[in-house]
């Protein structure tokens, strides 16, 4: 999962068995009916038939997470009138176990199940599901089904297949990767989707939208982007050329790698003026990924974030955990989880390798690389450097380590880095973390999870005992780790520079601000030439800028708003300090902030550490 929040916030699969048509016997599934057409009070109707149950007693949940999401979800939550009946069509007694789970009892007679679903996207409930998890139910317009929040399970069946129905508007079409046996699709009103087990109905959303699609073939991967602009500011054939140069950069970086042959990218753009959505991105599937990203975004900023950063990002998890994952993600339990000790490969490996095939491809020049590493090593120290990142990762859902999470995208990705300097300098340029992947990918496997507790002495055994140490410092021990001795190898170096930023986030999307215990923004320490000049001091709370009140919902748009300053524009600030409320008014600056940054040296081209970083960044 790739989380993008605010501007001013970015201080921040399972195993798939394909089963076709031929191979689903009609009294050995569990069938599930999906209404789009009838939509009432916001919610539709889902009716689950198990066919002939055995057992005296059986219990039905909806997920409490999913994987990738690294948070409790509780989906339970947006389910109503929630009913079981007989085969005589009366209704049978059912006990609520707990948010997300439903015992029936005298089980053998149970016909049916029926309850109504509600989306996340407009709710007013308080809930933990991120928006690219959530639903989304638009009557007549736009349904994105992420399918744990409509369909669950009987724990007694996970790997019983399923057939799902969808009945829905004729002017709507789905984008899946899930098989689809209404294949000729003469009657675009119903669709018949078959899954091997849970785990694949889990792992396969499904939006349905009006045609706004674009498919191209990129060496044997059918690539397919489904947009939803609900304002129609964004066509799927405007990003066609950057998405398909990207997957074709990334297609070149995996070369020799099993890869998927298929990919489908369901994007909806939402509307900023409808929804608040403070944090945004994208969540990985086997085979597609759902990405939430605003309409208001410039063809140029969709490109550079979220194509060739979140896109990118969750392409990457087709290695890790796709053919690289222990057995707490191989056999998912969505109600009880136990997590695995491995997000620094999980995310952080996936994170890198987002940011390393763009340098390795000839996307970003080597220096524009250094530039995104630096930002995360600043990004990094906003967060527990001295927390074990197996720890961290293996108790994520409890609150002290989940404050925590943010930094696999940061430190997690160096992590990788690092790895990836060890095993190149002790290689002599030959090895890198990339073969290590490949190798390991070859070990294991999509069907074949590794033990949590020995990935990393096995890797160790693959390679080299300076990772290991390496391992045992800085992964599983507390040491933070030194960046400049493994850029000291490579020839780069720290320096410090006057660069142009916001008024509210510097070059390396560093904020000004920050959040207070009272959940209120306040100017830190840290500040540029503009806030100094408007008279901004550190601790002030904001309040207003140009007259707009100021909150956590619609912080994102007020920094939106400042990229499109122009010098000499009108701005006025109301600020609090110390309790009284002042009015600061001024005309706008280009901001400039003495920033730390890394820089190549010039060195001879026969230098060892030119050619390590040029086995590093190119090998």
């Amino acid at each position: 999962m790739k989380k993008i929040f605010s501007a001013a916030a970015i201080i921040a699969f399972l195993v798939s068995c394909s089963i076709s048509k031929n191979t689903i016997k009609t009294n050995k599934l569990i069938a599930v009916e999906i209404n789009l057409n009838t939509v009432i009070d916001d919610k539709v109707e889902v009716v689950i038939n198990p066919k002939k149950i055995k057992e005296e007693t059986i219990t039905y949940h909806i997920p409490a997470i999913v994987p990738g999401t690294y948070m409790m979800s509780n989906y339970g939550k947006f389910i109503s009138n929630f009913k079981a009946f007989d085969y005589d069509g009366n209704e049978m007694s059912v006990e609520k176990l707990d948010a997300n789970s439903w015992q029936i009892n005298n089980a053998k007679k149970m016909d049916k199940l029926s309850y109504w679903v509600d989306d996340t996207f407009d709710t007013e409930q308080d809930h933990n599901i991120y928006v690219m998890a959530g639903t989304n139910i638009e009557e007549g317009k736009n349904f994105l089904l992420n399918l744990p929040g409509f369909v669950g399970y009987f724990r007694e069946k996970k790997e019983t297949p399923y057939l799902i129905t969808v009945t829905h508007p004729s002017n709507l079409y789905e984008t899946s990767s899930l098989i689809n046996n209404n294949i000729s699709k003469k009657d675009n009103t119903k669709d018949f989707f078959t899954a091997a087990r849970y785990d694949e109905i889990s792992d396969n959303p499904i939006m349905y939208a009006p045609l706004n699609n674009v498919s191209f073939n990129v060496d044997g991967i059918q690539v397919t982007l489904a947009v939803y602009s609900p304002n129609n500011v964004h066509q799927a054939a405007d990003m066609e050329a950057d998405l398909k140069k990207m997957v074709q950069a990334q297609s070149n970086f995996l070369k020799g790698f099993k890869t998927t042959k298929e990919y489908n990218i369901l994007l909806y753009l939402f509307d900023s003026e409808i929804h608040k959505f403070s944090v945004f991105g994208a969540l990985e599937h086997l085979s597609s990924t759902t990405v939430i990203y605003p309409e208001s975004y410039s063809k140029k900023q969709l490109a550079n974030g979220m194509i060739n950063g979140t896109i990118s990002h969750e392409f990457f998890h087709i290695v890790s955990p796709l053919s690289v994952h222990s057995e707490e993600i191989h056999s998912f339990d969505f109600n009880e989880p136990n997590m695995s000790m491995h997000l620094w490969m999980y995310e952080g490996v996936t994170e890198y390798f987002a940011n390393l095939f763009q340098v390795n491809q000839g996307l970003i020049s080597e220096q524009e690389f250094v530039n995104k590493i630096n930002e995360k090593i600043n990004a990094s120290s906003n967060f527990d450097d001295t927390m074990p990142f197996t720890k961290m990762s293996k108790n994520i859902l409890e609150p002290a380590f989940a404050k925590n999470y943010g930094n696999v995208y940061q430190k997690g990705a160096l992590i990788g880095m690092c790895i990836d300097i060890i095993l190149r300098e002790e290689s002599k340029g030959l090895y890198g973390i990339r073969n290590l992947m490949k190798d390991l990918s070859e070990k294991y496997g999509a069907l074949r999870p590794f033990k949590d507790n020995e990935i990393i002495d096995e890797i160790v055994r693959m390679t080299y005992p300076s990772v290991g140490d390496f391992f045992t410092n800085h992964v599983i021990g507390p040491t933070p780790i030194d960046y400049f001795l493994y850029f000291e190898k490579t020839g780069i170096y720290k320096s410090s520079a006057l660069t142009e930023v916001s008024y509210f986030i510097d070059s390396q999307n560093q904020p000004f601000i920050s959040v207070n215990k009272e959940r209120k923004l306040f100017f830190t320490k840290r500040t540029n030439s503009g806030l100094t000049a408007l008279g901004i001091k550190e601790n002030d709370l904001l309040k207003s800028v140009n007259g707009e009140a100021i909150s956590l919902q619609n912080i994102n748009q007020i920094i939106g708003q400042s990229f499109q300053w122009k010098p000499g524009d009108e701005l006025s600030f109301e600020i609090e300090r110390n309790g009284k409320l002042i009015q600061l008014k001024g005309k706008a600056v280009i901001p400039k902030f003495e920033q730390k940054v890394l820089k190549i040296k010039e060195l001879p081209e026969n230098d060892p550490r030119v050619l390590l970083r040029k086995a590093w960044l190119k090998g």
